[in-house]
């Protein structure tokens, strides 16, 4: 039988195949194997979707790290018998501890006026996509926590 094809599929079943001719004699073949094709254009950019996916998850973590640290750090900072290096300590402590997800860290801890203390910590996230750099930070202000005697 010119023209015709038998081909199995997974069930087992017989199926019968058949080649139209054009009217020029051209033959038209089935579309079989354009699978192959169609996953080669689409597996990439799906595996950059679930990277960038997986990045904006771990730059939220990394926002989320710095604010804990800057509260932890101004809570120490401002209790009593605290002070800047205290806070600097503590926030340096949950930004270097296991899971926190940011690099190049930095922690300022500074007195203002009117008995006031501020800690800034600021930080890249981690970067799955390579050249890519997401700042992270965060700043915290309160009153310090002291003792005053009766005036």
């Amino acid at each position: 039988m010119p023209g015709r094809r038998v081909w199995w599929n997974w069930s087992g079943d017989a199926r019968l195949s058949q080649t139209v001719t054009g009217r020029q004699g051209n033959r038209i073949r089935d579309d079989r194997g354009s699978m192959i094709v169609e996953a080669i254009f689409v597996v990439p950019v799906l595996m950059v979707l679930l990277t960038t996916l997986v990045q904006f998850a771990l730059w939220a973590h990394a926002a989320q790290v710095a604010q804990l640290a800057a509260s932890e750090g101004d809570q120490a900072a401002r209790a009593f018998g605290g002070g800047p290096v205290a806070g600097e300590i503590r926030a340096d402590s949950i930004l270097q501890g296991p899971g926190s997800d940011v690099s190049s860290s930095s922690t300022v801890v500074s007195v203002l006026p009117g008995d006031m203390a501020q800690i800034t910590v600021t930080g890249t996230a981690v970067a799955l996509l390579p050249g890519l750099s997401l700042p992270v930070g965060s700043v915290q202000v309160g009153p310090i926590q002291e003792f005053r005697g009766s005036e």
